[in-house]
């Protein structure tokens, strides 16, 4: 009788102590209780750098200049979003200005040729901003996160095809865009998260962090200008950012995290002068920067690209492609994409349809990939000065025209092809070195 009530005490015993050490509840991954409220990411800034980590990656020159800022606005048009309640308005302009609510979406309807200002903030569980008219619009960011299920964020409206629409992200604060493009309504076009058929520019020294459920997250039907702010793609089903013409960055920090290409001109050439960027694409033949015009980089830009998928490229242009300064860093890690048919791609750091001119500036580009190359031009290699540094899987560089080498630095390996793959005769080398040579 003792040993069976000892062996029950002890049973007993040992059932309380595994009970107490066990945890009362287990968090699921992604639902922290410190991540911010209404869908918000917790870091500051406006998104997780947990995309952009690992080279060709750093966290350095990330603080935003203090100019451009956004400019001191008078007699704004106030849309003050109320958390799923029915918006504010504030519109001091009647007799110009006609503004809808349906539910928390708000349609502004603009007449004349006055610039009118709008300043947006607080939160919309599911809801957009729709402006038709005008040629001239800037538009304050302060402090707004929109979030619609069924079609843009914010959407503006063709007026002339003339206008300009001027983006002010206000300083310090933290704007936040959560879309999907839609099917067109009409002559209505929605193609992403946040979509203008007029130009748009960026400044100001705040944030804006855009996702796409669904299309191009920042998408364009002209040209987009970013002078300063911190923008953040964290998600895009297709582009991060897309341009039917131009695209010309001056300054800034843009971080984009996209299954489509990072930063796409369709039609025209893009000019990078300044400012930071980081880009990550994962789909195949999904490429960091791409143009079917010219490709233009300039002395300040810091260019950090890493494209995953099959077939894919760090910088692609059907024209040219000028490296006058800045500091570019490209890793190609995925494959060849298809067979030998029409539709095959190989995965390669630089991809260059026409010639390619170097005359400054530090480009650094690793492909890992199976048959995946570092650089690969249609046309010439032009170099006069600057350090090109290239590690690849197939040939380091390979150039269908002329090699025209007259300063500079290139140093090249290849693990399984050519360093350099050119017709001897074609390779004219009157100055700079190769592999220190």
């Amino acid at each position: 009788m003792k040993l069976k009530l000892l062996f029950l005490m002890a049973f007993f015993v040992l059932w309380a102590f595994i009970a107490c050490s066990s945890p009362e509840s287990e968090e699921e991954p992604g639902n922290s209780s410190s991540s911010g409220g209404n869908g918000n990411p917790s870091s500051s800034g406006g998104g997780s750098t947990e995309g952009w980590t690992g080279w060709p990656f750093d966290a350095s020159g990330e603080n935003l200049q203090a100019t451009p800022a956004c400019p001191d606005y008078e007699n704004p048009i106030e849309i003050i979003y109320k958390d799923g309640d029915s918006p504010e308005i504030i519109n001091p302009h009647t007799a110009n200005v006609t503004v809808d609510k349906n539910g928390e979406n708000v349609t502004v309807t603009l007449t004349g040729t006055t610039e009118y200002n709008l300043v947006l903030s607080g939160t919309a569980q599911n809801g957009s901003l729709k402006v038709f008219g005008n040629d001239q619009i800037r538009l304050y960011l302060d402090g707004v996160n929109i979030k619609n299920n069924s079609g843009p964020a914010i959407n503006i409206q063709k007026s002339t095809g003339k206008g300009r629409v001027k983006v002010c992200l206000m300083s310090s604060k933290e704007n936040y865009l959560d879309g999907k493009s839609a099917e067109d309504q009409g002559n209505e076009q929605a193609k992403g998260a946040f979509f203008s058929e007029e130009k748009l520019s960026f400044t100001g020294n705040g944030s804006l962090e855009v996702k796409s459920r669904l299309g191009h997250a920042i998408v364009v039907d002209n040209d987009i200008e970013i002078e300063n702010g911190k923008i953040i793609i964290s998600e895009a089903e297709v582009d991060g950012i897309h341009a039917n013409d131009s695209i010309k960055i001056e300054g800034g920090v843009i971080k984009i995290a996209s299954k489509g290409d990072a930063l796409q001109s369709e039609d025209k050439s893009i000019v990078i002068s300044g400012g930071k960027i980081l880009a990550q694409t994962t789909g195949v033949k999904s490429h960091g920067i791409v143009s079917e015009a010219n490709i233009t980089i300039k002395e300040g830009a810091n260019i950090q690209i890493s494209v995953l998928g099959n077939g894919s490229k760090g910088m692609k242009s059907t024209k040219l492609t000028e490296i006058f300064g800045g500091t570019i860093a490209i890793k190609a890690s995925g494959s060849r994409h298809g067979n030998d048919d029409a539709d095959s791609s190989t995965a390669a750091g630089m991809k260059v349809d026409a010639n390619l001119y170097i005359d400054g500036g530090n480009l650094t580009i690793k492909s890992p990939g199976s048959k995946a190359k570092g650089i690969n031009t249609s046309g010439d290699i032009v170099m006069t000065e600057g350090n090109v540094d290239v590690e690849a899987d197939d040939d380091g560089i390979k150039i269908h025209g002329y090699l025209r080498m007259s300063g500079g630095s290139i140093k090249v390996a290849s693990k399984n092809k050519d360093e350099i793959d050119v017709e001897p005769d074609k390779k004219q080398k009157t100055g700079g070195t190769i592999n220190g040579q």
